[in-house]
């Protein structure tokens, strides 16, 4: 542990992340700067915003994004690059108020300005990364122009060859970053997967109260938590029901969340007429999920292969483990070596929703197995907290400042 209590800037300079949004980045962003603060240091967060208030964030400074008028932005479309001289000035203007001794970037398209900045004031430069973001694009939401791909790669290699340190979520990640030649040097990346707030989850609740409240008395209750992206495999979840309640005529779905394939996955439920039997809750405050995950039998993580390896570290996962659930879950990238098959949980391919619907059978007629799988999970969890992740980011921290 670094013993100088630090000032650190934490820098978001992409304006895609929307602070004001329950979305998993704002639950990850939270936790470190909360982590950090617990320790002593001071965090001041820098972030491209359209809402000028964060309620949830202390010490921040939102800077709105960048458009232009008129006819330009056809002729300068990626105006993101506006934004990093903004940033640059902004960090040079607070740090007269701060004094940083490090800056801590999660990465952006088109984010430069930290790094420019960190050179101006010869300070460490850590780059957070949590996926490729570029080849991600073109895959969950629409690709970019070939001049603005051209211009987000170039920044991309320019800013992870000159940062001091580069944090990524997982090894599929650092494995492409290494293979791309975005990172010259393995020592120069450090492999952090997210975690989970596992105090939360040690607390006792009243599941027969919070039962009858939602009507589940009599219920056997699997649940997803999480947005609902189409990039999640959901829809295997609920077309896996009908062939459940042949054989759990008691089981029922909570889908916990909200987002842009609601409408269709209600849509899918209707059709296979299980509607009855799989309910969206909606949006839930992400500090009532220990309360309502106590009630649950069998927690599902679905995902889908996409084309490109899977670079997430899903924080539901640790959520999970935490929980202390049986848990089903997709045999794909990190969450095979987060999960150990019959042991933490039980994986299933992707995209088999055989599989999975006979896992979530199985687990629900051996009762022995779902209390072994969850203790399991529950001692795992220890491993994945997020006052242990921040232990780790202070150690980088530490190497970075002895070797200015």
């Amino acid at each position: 542990m670094h013993a100088k209590k630090l000032s650190i800037l934490y820098l978001i300079g992409d304006r895609g992340l929307d602070l004001t949004k329950e979305e998993g980045y704002k639950i990850h962003v939270l936790k470190i700067i909360d982590g950090l603060k617990k320790k002593g240091h001071k965090v001041f967060l820098l972030t491209i915003n359209e809402n000028l208030l964060l309620p949830e964030f202390k010490n921040y400074l939102t800077v709105p994004h960048t458009y232009l008028r008129f006819f330009f932005h056809r002729i300068f479309p990626f105006t993101g690059m506006i934004n990093s001289i903004h940033i640059l000035l902004h960090i040079l203007r607070l740090y007269r108020l701060h004094r940083f001794d490090i800056i801590h970037e999660r990465w952006g398209l088109y984010s430069y300005g930290g790094i420019l900045a960190s050179r101006i004031l010869r300070i460490p430069h850590l780059t957070e990364i949590n996926g490729p973001g570029i080849e991600e694009k073109k895959l969950f939401t629409k690709d970019i122009a070939p001049i603005q791909k051209f211009t987000a790669k170039m920044i991309r290699k320019f800013c992870l060859r000159n940062t001091d340190h580069v944090v990524a979520v997982s090894n599929n990640l650092k494995s492409f970053l290494l293979d791309n030649h975005l990172i010259n040097r393995r020592d120069k990346i450090t492999v952090l997967p997210n975690a989970a707030d596992v105090t939360a989850f040690n607390k006792q609740f009243d599941a027969q109260s919070i039962k009858a409240s939602l009507l589940l008395e009599d219920k056997f209750i699997v649940a997803y938590t999480g947005t609902l992206q189409v990039w999640y495999a959901i829809e295997d979840l609920i077309s896996a029901f009908p062939q459940i309640l042949k054989e759990i005529p008691n089981a029922c779905l909570l889908i916990i969340g909200t987002g842009q394939a609601r409408k269709a996955l209600e849509d899918l439920a209707y059709n296979l007429g299980v509607s009855n039997r799989v309910r969206f809750m909606g949006y839930v405050r992400h500090e009532k999920i220990p309360e309502i995950l106590s009630i649950v039998d069998v927690v599902v993580a679905p995902y889908k292969e996409v084309g490109i390896p899977f670079f997430n570290s899903p924080i539901k996962i640790f959520e999970y483990l935490s929980a202390g659930k049986a848990i089903v879950a997709t045999k794909i990238g990190q969450i095979t070596e987060i999960l150990e098959d019959q042991h933490t949980a039980l994986l299933v391919t992707p995209s088999c929703i055989e599989e999975l619907a006979n896992a979530i059978i199985r687990l629900a007629h051996d009762e022995q197995l779902r209390n072994y799988l969850a203790k399991n999970a529950r001692m795992e969890a220890q491993k994945y907290s997020w006052d242990k992740y921040v232990d780790r980011l202070e150690n980088i921290y530490t190497t970075l400042l002895e070797g200015k």
